[in-house]
């Protein structure tokens, strides 16, 4: 099935996703590691120039962002943006966020000195029909912080989620490129989401906030 047919695949309202979205990011605290409904979490290392091989705990690394790309917005300060290689980059289902809907949580810790975020990660869900890029929720604004080494910040993809039954289609990975940034790594995910004929939802990214 190729890349069209499979933004055709995934089907579900996304009314409220603006404040779902706020909600589980408010919420959002604590190791990225820590147990939540329906989820599963894995951790991914820094980009580089070369590629490495993926496993439960590790992810693939290419030198550029595949498919949707790196979403950025500008930002200008005396420190700099936060890359890649500087950043260890997480992913967690949630589970059900409200009706219908999931929220798979991306945690970044820095690992590097201070830096700036801003924006929207780039965000590819990687599926049994292909990869699906994730398209940018439109009703958040991304306010512009510094994250200090140590810190984390966070994002949200929400997602339609399977109740029909069947099998659905299966998501095994997210492929993320920090704001303002060019590399990215992949991450493994377990994600169902419905299969149908129509194009009545798809999946959306938050900017990036920082986690207090």
């Amino acid at each position: 099935m190729h890349r069209k047919s499979v933004r055709r695949t995934v089907t579900a309202t996304a009314v409220g996703l603006a404040a779902t979205v706020a909600l589980t990011a408010c919420q959002a605290s604590g190791s990225s590691d820590s147990n939540g409904k329906g989820g599963s979490s894995s951790t991914a290392a820094p980009s580089s120039d070369s590629s490495s091989g993926s496993s439960a705990n590790s992810s693939s690394v290419s030198g550029s962002s595949p498919g949707n790309g790196s979403h950025t917005s500008s930002t200008s300060s005396k420190a700099s943006t936060c890359r890649t290689s500087n950043l260890r980059i997480t992913a967690k289902n949630q589970g059900e966020a409200r009706q219908g809907l999931g929220s798979i949580l991306i945690t970044f810790t820095n690992t590097g000195s201070s830096c700036r975020m801003s924006g929207f990660p780039g965000v590819d869900l990687k599926t049994n029909y292909g990869t699906q890029s994730v398209d940018r929720n439109k009703q958040e604004v991304g306010t512009p912080f510094t994250l200090k080494a140590g810190k984390r910040a966070t994002a949200n993809v929400v997602y339609p989620i399977n109740n029909t039954g069947g099998s659905g289609v299966q998501g095994t990975a997210l492929v993320v490129t920090p704001p303002n940034e060019t590399h990215h790594v992949t991450v493994p995910v377990g994600v169902s989401l419905p299969v149908s004929d129509t194009d009545k939802g798809h999946l959306e990214v938050t900017p990036v906030f920082e986690e207090h």
